[in-house]
């Protein structure tokens, strides 16, 4: 999985359906005429402990996103609620990108306001989402810094060298600008280390790999239904030329129809010779197709990099996609955000002494809390990985590609975002042993799979009953909190248990929970591809919780509570253990497709 182990400033994560994050912001001087606001979330932590080499060169470029408060999100949240619940008239009556930003969007005069502020600044808007709230911008260090009224210098920790802003900027109160993200180039998503598994069989039970075919039996995936009439997406990063003949290779070797691919590009992104996330996007746009092998499109939404400005905008480029898949997959993460005022910053164990940027949380979930409400108003789901580190989330930095996101549990008792967002499908990982014909041997969850409480976001309406979910946030103990993951899939024990890839043309294996995720996007494709209404069904955690809390439970998962064969004791994570039931490591289990075809789409029965 891809993890972040740089971390921006913190910020408050507001509660689930209603408004989103925010921002923690000050009174400062008039600009501009204006009344005017300190974005003090944005601001990276930790650059005392960095060296300061001085004002970066003022013609440097920075790539960044201005987030602008929608101005109902009591309507949104209302309309969220009646859209997914069965008993509703607007039931299913999900929105399109034009009728959320009719309805919901920002006013056009504050928009043009937006941008004519922008551009007389000396920035170039690249791109506006639809709703008017997402503003994709590009200027030089000079401009950017007589504009937000900070100093961006230059930096050097650890052996990277970056640039970040020195003081919190100031923004005109009235265009409603509450986030910016880019304003460091330390932020950014790396890649996990890899041990390729072998197949192994002994009698009756292979611990090896599994082939598609093997995981239509162990998740009982019916034939008639493989994904026709839908579409599935996934996020990454830069050349996609070779991850499209990896696939034609995959689905040639297992017997599979070619899945016609198109590639998408947020605005601002250019340079895309990038290969090292090849092996990435090999596991994601193979686990999910081959889960879905009839859907009609697998679209890659791909940045030229993976910093924070670049994941954001490639999300909103889904959600304001009007022909594109109502189904997506991110293998990345980095620490969901700690609030300033929260008891726990204070805490050593979790604000240790680290470089520059390896402070907990970020600056991105309020950003992108908004785009992926919008998301689930418009009936889309996305899946991410809960991680690779357990019980924790990646604190430990060694390098900007690899290092710190190794198969090692760190410590910091927090999830990773987005998994953790209320807007996202967060999915753990198991180790799945078969009898080589597809048969389920032995599942249980895996030792390093991401999960448990968020600590700071409550918990959903879709989580609300959820047995098992019984976690307090950490910033009011009256309140339940969030917790992940919802769901499971074979993410394998990156040593001798995985899935079946082709990678540089030869035989892999994928694993890790960025094999969970695109896993469960492809049989959420085979689950909408038996959906009667068009519009399919809408975000998935409010299905999957009313049947994962619903008497047909036992017909819908696999309860995954077993042992951990390598230890002899139930499986857990570090801090949390699976149980019968919902549990903050596997929650719901692993799919058995069929019974949610019956009980979400009323097929098969």
């Amino acid at each position: 999985m891809r993890k972040a182990v740089l971390f921006g400033a913190l910020l408050v994560v507001a509660a689930c359906e209603g408004p989103g994050p925010a921002a923690k912001s000050s009174p400062s001087p008039d600009l501009l005429g204006l009344g005017s606001l300190t974005v003090t979330q944005n601001l990276l932590p930790g650059l005392a402990t960095a060296t300061d080499l001085g004002p970066a060169n003022p013609s440097q470029v920075m790539h960044l996103v201005f987030s602008v408060r929608r101005p109902d999100p009591a309507g949104e949240a209302a309309l969220l609620k009646s859209v997914h619940d069965p008993a509703s008239a607007q039931f299913r009556s999900f929105l399109t990108p034009a009728q959320f930003a009719a309805q919901f969007g920002v006013p056009q005069a504050q928009s043009a306001q937006v941008s004519s502020w922008l551009s007389s600044g000396g920035l170039t808007v690249q791109g506006i989402s639809a709703a008017r709230d997402v503003y994709t911008v590009e200027g030089d260090v000079a401009h950017v810094d007589a504009l937000l009224k900070t100093a961006t210098h230059s930096f050097t920790a650890s052996g990277t060298t970056f640039v970040a802003n020195t003081q919190a900027p100031v923004v005109p109160l009235s265009l409603g600008v509450f986030n910016i993200v880019g304003l460091n180039t330390l932020q950014h998503y790396s890649l996990p280390a890899r041990t390729p598994a072998q197949d192994t069989c002994v009698g009756t039970t292979c611990t090896g790999v599994t082939t598609p075919q093997d995981l239509w039996t162990a998740y009982e995936q019916p034939a008639a239904f493989r994904g026709a009439g839908q579409k599935v997406g996934i996020f990454g990063e830069g050349q996609s030329d070779d991850i499209i003949a990896d696939l034609r290779t995959f689905e040639a070797q297992f017997g599979l129809p070619q899945v016609p691919v198109t590639v998408v590009h947020p605005a601002g992104a250019t340079d895309f010779s990038d290969d090292s996330g090849a092996e990435e996007w090999n596991i994601d746009t193979q686990a999910s197709t081959g889960m879905a092998p009839d859907a009609a499109e697998l679209r890659l939404y791909f940045g030229s990099d993976l910093t924070d400005a670049t994941v954001t905008g490639i999300m909103q480029t889904w959600t304001d996609d009007a022909t594109g898949p109502l189904q997506a997959s991110a293998s990345f993460g980095e620490c969901e955000t700690i609030p300033v005022v929260s008891p726990i910053a204070g805490m050593p164990l979790l604000n240790p002494a680290l470089p520059a940027g390896q402070g907990l949380g970020n600056n991105v979930d309020a950003s992108e809390t908004e785009i992926l409400r919008q998301a689930a108003l418009e009936g889309k789901t996305l899946f991410a990985s809960t991680g690779d580190t357990g019980s924790s989330c990646p604190v430990v930095f060694a390098a900007i590609i690899g290092a710190g996101n190794g198969i090692l549990n760190q410590g910091a008792p927090l999830t990773n975002s987005p998994a953790s967002l209320p807007f996202v499908v967060g999915v753990g990982g198991t180790v799945l042993y078969t009898d080589g014909a597809g048969n389920r041997v032995r599942e249980y969850g895996w030792a390093f799979s991401g999960g448990g409480s968020t600590l700071f976001t409550p918990a959903p309406s879709y989580q609300a009953g959820t047995a098992g979910l019984t976690l307090p946030c950490t910033t009011d103990p009256t309140v339940i909190c969030r917790g992940i993951s919802d769901v499971a899939a074979q993410s394998g024990d990156v040593a001798t248990n995985g899935y079946s890839i082709i990678a540089k043309g030869a035989p892999s294996v994928g694993a890790g929970t960025s094999l969970s995720s695109p896993l469960w996007a492809g049989m959420w494709t085979r689950i909408q591809s038996a959906q009667a209404n068009p519009s399919g069904n809408g975000f998935a955690n409010f299905a999957l919780y009313r049947v994962g809390n619903s008497s047909s439970y036992a017909r819908d998962f696999f309860d995954v509570s077993s042992i951990d064969t390598s230890t002899g004791l139930p499986a857990t994570n570090g801090a949390y253990v699976t149980l019968p039931g919902w549990d903050y490591v596997t929650g719901f289990g692993t799919p058995r497709v069929s019974g949610l075809i019956c009980d979400i789409d009323g097929q098969g029965c």
